[in-house]
């Protein structure tokens, strides 16, 4: 099973991941087990992508299209990137030197910020800054040339002086052919793997599309430069000519690779459009039959913990209910021989009181023949008592050795042992509730370990949600007009620029930092009820929601009013603009907003809006206010509230508040 990307695998990849190129960050999550560690990057251009860099016992890098349970807390170095790389724009993806390192370039402003993956030894994945300090690597490591910690200069390992990507160079082949001359008593195989820097898979490739022995050694010169074509035409069919494949033997899928390798001709094959496909359907499905066995072990743990619970409780019950039998019986057998006990404890008792106990014992063993005293097998003169030997022919034949106390009549004695099978009846009852409980434990581990393991059987593949042009933004819809605001300095300026028309009206809080909030009339006349609340959902959406401000002054203007364009001697930052002529305000405004799912564009959708809106149009809704209560609690608890609308995680953080926020009331 591979468990790991070639050099030459990391080159497919990489081609393929080019269009990633300008989007822009979004988050970062870790996914830490046991022997391996899943960063996924989330980079939006043309949607949503994740890109999962993984280390540790499994390595390789994918575009996923399946979901993953990620932390509720996300680790500090997934963290960090979020701090650093916000909507950073993505310059670069790339391969360093045709080694088994992904090279990940961002911009933010004026910075710029890398992300190293090393996907050799157990991997590791390093934050530099523009000058290749490292920042933060996800493990710290110290090697004879080089350390990988926090502050330090990043270097990449030692390179070879050649490889697959250089062999254009009109130096290369003169390379090649020295490194086998000087090296003629080695297999030739071996010295495609040494020159070329590439695993065993695709040197072996080389020697059999050469049609060379790959244990040949000292080649003649048509022979080595046999091998070096071939391996340009290798590299060539890998980067231009991919037929991505995941190769299949007795049902059991065994490798995963760019282009067809004549070691696998005689195999089944799965064929992709792209090798990050294939790459994401075997590594998703083989690490979750790795996840199935450790979550089958643990359960089958848990059922055999169970099973031996049981199993002592079964034991227990059986024990009792001899205990019962035996003490009935020996109750039985006195009254059934009430006459016989009745001598024998008087005849003790006497003897015992003039004689002693010894004198009893003496008359015991001697009269082993006599009728009566020959059914006495034993004193405890500790205890008081004889063990005698009863029997009753009244439903079979039944004898059993009776302990009789002196101290008590024939009578007492018989109540003695009546006494104890209640008691063990009693126990019985107890026992066998809890095997009940147990066996009903033990079904329901059963059924929930044949559950769990359907369901990891049953990989998740996230479903795209097809999303409108406003959902980009934060938006309502207020009395049919369509309302959107800026998530940022970014996004105020894309709505600024792109989505404003000259009959619509601008929104801003009067609060540093408020998002343009903006009415979209198609030249239909706003009336005063709509314009208040859109002034509650602007100011709602402010800076002073996080503050915990209670109400908050906002005014609008024309479209026409905006100016990107500062006065003589001033500086606009990113997303800032310049406002001209009269502001029209409403003061102290109530920041009041909720969240609901209402009709709208053809289909349910969930946003928020002020109260009165809220009770107007919505279908369903909650009021919010401000908090520092954990968005994801407050996430969680949304969904449980709206989850027959069939919204996610995303679809809710997208349009909440800044800052925290909690339920008010349903």
């Amino acid at each position: 099973m591979k468990k790991e990307i070639t050099n030459v695998d990391l080159c497919s990849i990489v081609n393929e991941l080019k269009f990633l190129e300008g989007g822009r960050f979004d988050k970062a999550f870790l996914i830490d087990k046991d022997d391996n560690r899943e960063l996924i990057i989330k980079i939006h251009k043309d949607g949503s992508n994740e890109l999962v860099i993984s280390v540790g016992k499994y390595k390789y890098v994918t575009l996923t299209s399946y979901e993953r349970e990620k932390p509720k807390l996300p680790p500090s170095f997934a963290m960090l990137l979020r701090k650093y790389l916000k909507n950073a724009k993505l310059l670069r993806i790339d391969q360093v030197e045709f080694d088994r390192i992904l090279l990940l370039e961002f911009s933010i402003g004026e910075k710029k910020y890398k992300i190293i993956a090393e996907l050799f030894k157990d991997g590791n994945i390093i934050f530099l800054d523009e000058e290749d300090n490292i920042i933060a690597p996800l493990r710290v490591e110290v090697f004879s040339n080089r350390k990988i910690a926090p502050k330090e200069k990043y270097q990449f390992p030692p390179q070879k002086p050649l490889s697959l990507n250089k062999l254009e160079y009109s130096i290369a082949y003169e390379i090649f052919k020295d490194f086998f001359e000087k090296n003629k008593e080695v297999e030739c195989v071996r010295l495609v793997s040494r020159i070329l820097g590439i695993g065993g898979l695709y040197a072996e490739e080389i020697c059999e599309r050469a049609n060379i022995d790959k244990k040949k050694k000292n080649l003649s010169e048509e022979e080595i430069k046999k091998l070096f074509l071939t391996a340009k035409e290798l590299y060539e069919e890998v980067v231009r000519n991919r037929k991505p494949n995941i190769v299949i033997k007795d049902g059991e899928e065994v490798d995963v690779v760019p282009i067809e390798l004549r070691k696998y001709k005689d195999y089944e094959k799965r064929y992709f459009n792209s090798f990050y496909e294939a790459l994401d359907e075997y590594f998703a499905k083989f690490l979750t039959s790795v996840e199935i066995k450790k979550e089958k072990s643990k359960l089958e743990k848990e059922i055999e913990k169970q099973e031996s619970i049981l199993r002592r409780q079964l034991e227990t019950l059986k024990a009792y209910e001899e205990e019962v039998r035996k003490n009935q019986i020996k109750g039985d057998l006195i009254y059934s021989n009430y006459q016989l006990v009745e001598e024998i404890l008087n005849a003790i008792r006497v003897a015992k009181d003039k004689k002693g106990w010894e004198e009893v014992k003496r008359v015991i063993r001697e009269n082993k023949e006599h009728p009566i005293i020959k059914l006495i097998e034993g004193v405890n003169e500790k205890k008081g008592e004889i063990i005698v030997r009863l029997s009753s022919d009244l439903d079979g034949k039944i004898e059993e050795r009776v302990v009789l106390d002196i101290r008590k009549s024939t009578f007492e004695n018989a109540e003695s042992y009546y006494n104890k099978a209640k008691k063990f009846k009693s126990k019985i009852e107890g026992i066998k509730k809890a095997i009940e409980m147990s066996k009903k434990k033990l079904e329901e581990l059963k059924k929930k370990r044949d559950v769990e393991i359907e369901e990891k059987k049953a990989l998740k593949k996230k479903v795209k949600k097809e999303r409108k042009w406003y959902e980009k933004f934060k938006w309502t819809v207020i009395n049919n007009f369509l309302v959107i605001a800026g998530k940022d300095a970014i996004t105020n300026e894309i709505i600024i620029k792109k989505y404003t028309d000259k009959d619509d009206i601008v929104f801003h809080a009067d609060i540093q930092g408020a998002p343009f909030t903006v009415i979209k009339t198609n030249g239909r006349e706003v009336d005063e009820e709509t314009l208040m609340e859109v002034a509650k959902f602007s100011v709602s959406h402010s800076k002073a929601w996080k503050l915990g401000y209670g109400a908050l002054d906002t005014y609008w203007v024309k479209p026409d009013q905006i100016s990107k364009r500062a006065e003589s001697g001033e500086y606009l930052k990113r997303g800032a603009f310049v406002i001209r002529g009269k502001r029209n305000y409403i003061r102290n405004v109530p920041l009041e907003l909720g969240i609901g799912v209402l009709e709208y564009d053809n289909s349910i959708k969930i946003t928020t809006a002020p109260p009165d809106t809220l009770k107007k149009h919505f279908i369903k809704y909650v009021l919010l206010k401000p908090s520092n209560k954990d968005k994801g609690k407050v996430v969680k608890e949304l969904k449980e509230i709206f989850k027959e609308y069939d919204v996610d995680d995303e679809d809710i953080l997208s349009v909440l508040p800044p800052g925290g926020c909690e339920i008010k009331r349903q």
